[in-house]
């Protein structure tokens, strides 16, 4: 209610003074049917940045990984699966190594916009281990300040990501992993966070920094 409208007014300022209210209406209207993006993000590559943990890891197993090298898509077809499984087993599990991974620059600072702009966002990871994953989230500083119990879901698959996804609609999802976006066929937007611009050819939309995420959003 307007508070002019309070006070006994001509009926000329009250009609000024609804008209006034129906614009400020109209205004908030069109501005939650444009802000219509429900956000989703991955974890590890995204969130997370591994890529010197994952050089140094490597070459305690007697490989040598560049940095280009580093990304899940690539990294997994460069090592032989029984020594791979070591490697994910120490990257994310082993207590000795899981927190030496780093904030993604710019992503504290990114989130930090979306919750004064009251976007609303979601974590979806398929880390297998939720317990192991939020000590980390915690250790960085992440949780609970940005990821907590209400907007962070942990799955299995692929597959899961994309139901999860569609379950919260989501229409906007950052994932480092190409094979991983291609399952994502519920979400209409999906982009590839590629930090070290190594897929060119990406048929995703590719994304390289948080400060390029936090303008898009």
């Amino acid at each position: 209610m307007c508070l002019l409208s309070q006070f006994y007014l001509p009926s000329l300022q009250k009609s000024r003074c609804q008209k006034t209210n129906l614009c400020l209406v109209y205004k908030i209207t069109m501005k939650s049917q444009v802000n219509n993006k429900i956000v989703g993000f991955d974890m590890d590559g995204v969130v997370l940045d591994h890529t010197k943990n994952k050089i140094f890891l490597a070459k305690k197993l007697g490989i040598n990984i560049k940095i280009k090298e580093t990304p899940s898509d690539i990294i997994k077809g460069l090592i032989p699966s029984p020594v791979y499984s070591k490697f994910q087993i120490n990257l994310n599990d082993n207590p000795k190594f899981r927190y030496l991974c780093s904030p993604m620059p710019g992503a504290k600072e990114a989130l930090d916009k979306l919750i004064r702009t009251n976007q609303q966002y979601f974590l979806i990871s398929r880390r297998k281990k939720p317990i192991r994953a939020v000590k980390i989230l915690k250790h960085h500083g992440f949780w609970p300040r940005y990821f907590n119990k209400t907007n962070t879901f942990f799955v299995l698959t692929p597959k899961d990501k994309d139901e999860k996804s569609k379950e919260l609609g989501i229409t906007h999802y950052f994932d480092d992993q190409q094979t991983v976006l291609n399952e994502l066929v519920g979400v209409k937007n999906r982009f590839l966070f590629d930090s070290l611009e190594v897929f060119k050819n990406s048929p995703h939309r590719r994304i390289k920094s948080w400060k390029k995420i936090s303008k898009l959003i």
